[in-house]
Formats: C-alpha cells, structure tokens, sequence
C-alpha cells in the first residue's frame, strides 16, 4: 500500500471514530434526556391513576357503597388506561398490551417489547391488598431515536465520503514532494546525475530536499571525478602502450636484423646503437614511472636544506647544460633527492627546448616565509591551449621532437607531483618564440 493511500485510510480512520464517537454520544444523551423526561411524566400518569382510584375506593367506603372486585374493575375501566390490577395473587382485570404476570414489585417499573413496540411498566401496591399496573407506549420515543440514527449514519457517510475526496486531494499534496524525491532518485540511479529536487514547501521537507540536494551535487563530482580518472588512466594506458610499441618495435626489428642477415661492421654498430638508444629509453621511462607510483599518497620527512648545495648535483646531472645558479643561501623545507629530480627534469625539458649552447637560468626569490624556485629558458615556448595538459603523463606538445631527444613525456607530471608532496604546485608561465619558465613556491626553513 501507498503511503498517500496508508495516510487518507488513517485518517479516514480517525474523522470517522471521532464523528461517529461524538454524534452517538450527542443522540444517545439527547435519547436519554428524553427518555428520562418521558419516564417522569409516565411516572406521575401512573401515581395520578392510583391516586384516583385510591380515592373513589375510599369515597364508596365512606357511603356505605359496594367496593367488590367488580366496582373497582368498573372504576378502573372508567378511567380508560392501559393497566391491569390484582387482589391478592387474583387478576382482576387487565387491559395491558404485554404480559403482566407475574405482577411488578411496589415502587418498580420495567420496559418490554412486544410485536416491535417497547412498553414501560409501572407497579404500586393499594390498599385492600390491591395492586396495579399500567403501561405506557414508548414506541414513537424509539423509532424517532432509530430514524435519528439512521440519519446521523447518512450524515456521517456523505461527510466520509467528502472528507475522503478532501484528503486525497490533501495527501497527494503532501506525498507530491516524496514522489519528486522518489523520482530524482531513480533518474540518479539510472545515471541521470544533474537531476534535483528543488522543493520549496517552507517545512521539514524542503530541508530534506536541500540535503538530497547537496548529496547529488556530491554524488554528481563524486561521479565526474570518477569518470575523469577513469578517462586518465584510460588515456595513461593508450600513452604507456604506445611509448612501449616504438621503441619495442625498434628494438625487434634492429634484433632480427642482427639475428637473421650477414651484415657488415657498420651495419651491426648502427642496429646496436639503436638498440642501446632505444633500450635506454625504456630505462628512463621504467624509473620515471616508478618515480611517478613512489610518489602516490605518501606523506614526506621534509628537513631544512639550503638549494645552494643543490646546485653542484645539478651540474653533475646535466653536463650539457649551459647552466646558470644564484649566489647564496637558499634555507628551504624539503627533500633534497625529489627536489634535485625536479631542477634535473626542468633543466632538462629546457636544454631540449632551446638551441644548443642556451643558457637556462635557475633563480630564487625570497618571500617571507616561502622561497620560488625558478627555471626558465630561451627555447621554443609553449602554445596557449596546451599549458593546462602538459603536466598530464606522457602528454607531448611536439611528440617526434621529443622523441628523437629521448623524452617520454613524463618529466613534467613527475615535477608536478614532486612540487604537491612539498604542498606546492607548478606554475608554468610561456611564450611561444620567447621562452618558459616554471615556478615553484617551497616553504622557507631555518637558516643552515
């Protein structure tokens, strides 16, 4: 069952106990006070009829007249009511519309029904060990009791009926927000994750729509996020798989030549050469990607280090680089390693960049509790529209240039997550034809 129809049948419910509870109670004491009004009149009918037949007994007595049971059956018929009287255990006359034996107690009265009519019974004892009876009809009393019933259940049908009309209307009202709660839900979970309630009802239920609300907005990011990673990794392993096939396929074909032909020296020391050339890519590729998952979550051990000791590492890891440092201290918060990797992949994508012999300039700029580290170059430049991507692994703006210079397009996004473990980010700033340059903003540490 529906919660609209659980809802109208509860409250048909109570309308129909609390109507039908209090008209009975007003009929039944509107009954009862007639009742009682018509018991008293019956009552004092009856008293008024003992009364007079107590008194013309006593007149006949008092003139010496007869008072057998004959001439007070004649007094009593006389008086034309509904009674019956007795001497003793002897009926003497009865006039009553129901059975009076056995005869009622002095002071008593009693109701009977009889051929569908309902009598009240009067008894009272009289001297000369006399007693009487009478009747009077209740019957009318009844039926206009049973006519207002049936009139008052008439009454109470139609307001039921109505009432029902009202609270179908009324519980379709108030459902209507679950049903659009109901609603957003499976459109949600059929993949519709823009759908939203947007209930404005002023109550309870409005607020529950703003959570419901809030939980889509989350689960909709949630999702995006979701798709967006699933779509990196997607393109991550299209990348991966494409920079294995050619230097693979290189290294096949040069092996087979080796393996299957005669060739002479310098064909065999050219197959060799791109053999080792392109099995060192391999290698730089395994240790950037081994770089790249060593650096997930992990939280890093940072310690004060000064750059300037960084700077003959550097070198060493660049010879061909025509490399310019800063004169001084540079105290920073970090990890020396990672942060070398970072300078030797900078420096690196920006000796391939320009023309050789560049120069490619590492500065620092002191702030007050934070020190940017720069590297900019001379070369080519990047496009615009291609800065947001070139952090992405294995993204390349030039992929053949950067192929023939031995790139994997991997430095830049390993920069980028050695630059987050220092709660920091890449700031690439390029012009194309002019140069680039990148940023990098490390917590200043305590003076080495």
């Amino acid at each position: 069952m529906r919660y609209a129809h659980k809802l109208i049948c509860l409250l048909l419910l109570v309308l129909s106990a609390s109507f039908g509870v209090g008209g009975c109670y007003l009929l039944y004491s509107d009954f009862g006070v007639q009742l009682e009004r018509t018991n008293g009149a019956n009552a004092a009918a009856h008293a008024q009829t003992c009364t007079l037949l107590q008194t013309e007994i006593l007149d006949l007595q008092r003139r010496g007249s007869d008072t057998g049971d004959d001439t007070v059956v004649a007094l009593l018929q006389a008086q034309g009511r509904q009674v019956a009287l007795w001497r003793g255990n002897v009926l003497l006359w009865n006039a009553l519309p129901v059975p009076g034996d056995p005869a009622l107690a002095d002071g008593t009265m009693c109701t009977r029904r009889e051929n569908g009519c309902v009598y009240a019974l009067y008894g009272s004892d009289l001297q000369g060990d006399l007693h009487l009876v009478s009747a009077f009809d209740l019957t009318e009393l009844y039926r206009d009791r049973a006519a207002s019933l049936r009139r008052f259940l008439g009454l109470e049908a139609v307001v039921l009926v109505a009432g029902a009309a009202v609270l179908a209307l009324l519980a379709g009202q108030l459902t209507r927000p679950l049903r659009v709660l109901s609603s957003a839900s499976a459109r949600i979970a059929a993949g519709d994750y823009a759908g939203r309630t947007s209930l404005r009802t002023g109550d309870e239920l409005e607020q529950v729509s703003r959570s419901f609300d809030k939980m889509a907005d989350a689960v909709q990011e949630k999702i995006a996020d979701l798709e967006a990673d699933v779509q990196k990794r997607e393109d991550f392993m299209g990348a991966f798989t494409h920079e294995l096939k050619t230097p693979m396929t290189s290294i096949i074909g040069y092996a087979d030549v080796l393996r299957s032909l005669q060739t002479d020296p310098d064909e065999q020391r050219e197959a060799a050469n791109a053999i080792y050339h392109e099995g060192q890519r391999l290698e730089a590729l395994s240790q950037k990607l081994l770089a790249l998952l060593a650096l997930g979550n992990e939280a890093l051990d940072l310690t004060t280090l000064d750059l300037a000791t960084l700077w003959p590492r550097l070198r060493a890891a660049c010879p061909n680089a025509n490399l310019h440092t800063p004169e001084g201290s540079w105290p920073v918060r970090g990890d020396a390693d990672l942060l070398l990797d970072l300078l030797c992949n900078l420096v690196q994508n920006a000796v391939k960049a320009g023309a050789p012999d560049a120069p490619v300039t590492v500065r620092c700029q002191e702030g007050a509790a934070t020190v940017m580290l720069e590297v900019a170059d001379r070369g080519c430049g990047i496009p615009a529209e291609e800065l947001a991507r070139v952090t992405e692994p294995f993204y390349m703006v030039d992929k053949s240039r950067a192929r023939k210079q031995g790139g994997s397009g991997l430095g830049l996004a390993l920069c980028k997550r050695i630059a987050a473990a220092h709660g920091s980010d890449l700031q690439i700033q390029s012009t194309p034809g002019q140069g680039t340059t990148v940023r990098v903003i490390l917590q200043k540490g305590d003076a080495v």
